[in-house]
């Protein structure tokens, strides 16, 4: 046992560090008659800005303790760039020029998993910023690369960083978003007018899915949240009877690591009363899907699983849409938000209520 959970343990941090019919919804005015004239951008294809990428950290004290926390953040957003390379590990150029003509832009605050790293699913935080969003990824401390070999909580020197973990989480995104704000509204030689503070949303992967989940049941400024393979913890649970905004979450049927009636308990503890709510399934992927890197030593890995090039290309296909629709408010996107429209695809399940 001692062995399978240190097993799981690496794999997972070489995931995370990884290798080097619908409701209505309010809209804003478009930029322009011409941009809105424009049909809605491919979501599985980059999309037209190219893509910068900085870091900041914002102080805060601790949830738990009251010691300080410096959260190293990793943002993301539209770039003006012609020539520079692109960092590998960060798939943005570092410190390049903001494009500040179709600013300011929406705002997705990103959470990583347990043991993980902010950059842990860049194929959909830099596709985001190439679709029009500032995306602001925390590091959550005690629960990233500093948290204990394995980070699970089978690993008794890990338990009381997991545990505390939870409880610091949600105030890291919150801190991050209210520093990230200011930096944009203060001048910040970057980031200056790039944050639009009423739309925002919030992602996470694995045990940061259920801290996303748990920020948009608790901070009202986040209009909607995507959860790829959450943790159905107790606090989790509470919170998505809490949720009044479109939610969508992802799970895996063959996840090894949280099982896929975890996301069917959550799903079905969102209100049958509320906004948009959504649960994609991969019938043959795992909880490796959804980040960077899948080890190919995993059976859910392996060949005769979904290729990991075609897990991401749905779920930039999906979740882009989505978080374009009910947090950029660009209401273009509501015709590629129809489930029929994969009634036809082997692999992928949708479950969907269009909210009241």
């Amino acid at each position: 046992m001692r062995a399978a959970s240190f097993a799981l343990g690496l794999l997972l941090i070489l995931l995370f560090a990884g290798p080097l019919a619908s409701s209505e919804t309010a809209v804003l005015p478009p930029p322009s008659a011409g941009a809105q004239a424009l049909p809605p951008a491919d979501p599985t294809q980059p999309g037209p800005y190219a893509v910068g990428v900085t870091r900041r950290t914002f102080t805060r004290a601790s949830s738990t303790s009251g010691q300080p926390r410096a959260l190293e953040t990793v943002i993301w957003y539209p770039a003006n760039v012609s020539s520079l390379l692109p960092d590998p590990t960060l798939e943005g150029t570092v410190d390049a020029p903001p494009e500040q003509t179709g600013g300011p832009y929406p705002v997705l605050l990103w959470s990583h998993g347990s043991g993980g790293v902010p950059w842990e699913a860049t194929y959909f935080t830099a596709h985001l910023a190439s679709h029009g969003f500032v995306v602001v990824a925390p590091t959550h401390v005690g629960n990233s690369t500093d948290c204990p070999f394995p980070c699970l909580p089978t690993n008794p020197r890990a338990r009381s960083s997991i545990i505390e973990a939870e409880m610091d989480r949600p105030d890291d995104v919150i801190v991050s978003f209210d520093g990230a704000l200011a930096l944009s509204a203060g001048g910040d030689v970057l980031l200056a007018g790039l944050l639009d503070p009423e739309r925002a949303g919030v992602a996470g992967l694995s045990f940061g899915a259920g801290t996303a989940v748990r920020v948009i049941g608790r901070d009202r400024r986040f209009r909607a949240a995507v959860a790829f393979a959450p943790y159905a913890s107790s606090s989790t649970r509470q919170a998505v009877t809490t949720i009044d905004g479109p939610t969508m979450l992802w799970g895996g049927h063959l996840d090894e690591v949280l099982p896929f009636p975890q996301q069917q308990e959550l799903y079905r503890g969102l209100s049958s009363s509320g906004p948009e709510r959504w649960l994609l399934a991969f019938p043959r992927a795992g909880h490796f899907a959804f980040g960077n890197y899948c080890p190919p030593v995993l059976a859910t890995c392996g060949p005769n699983t979904m290729p990991q090039a075609r897990a991401h290309l749905l779920i930039r296909r999906w979740s882009t849409p989505f978080l374009r629709r009910h947090v950029a408010l660009d209401a273009r996107y509501a015709e590629l938000a129809n489930p029929a429209l994969a009634e036809a695809d082997p692999d992928l399940r949708i479950s969907f209520m269009p909210g009241s």
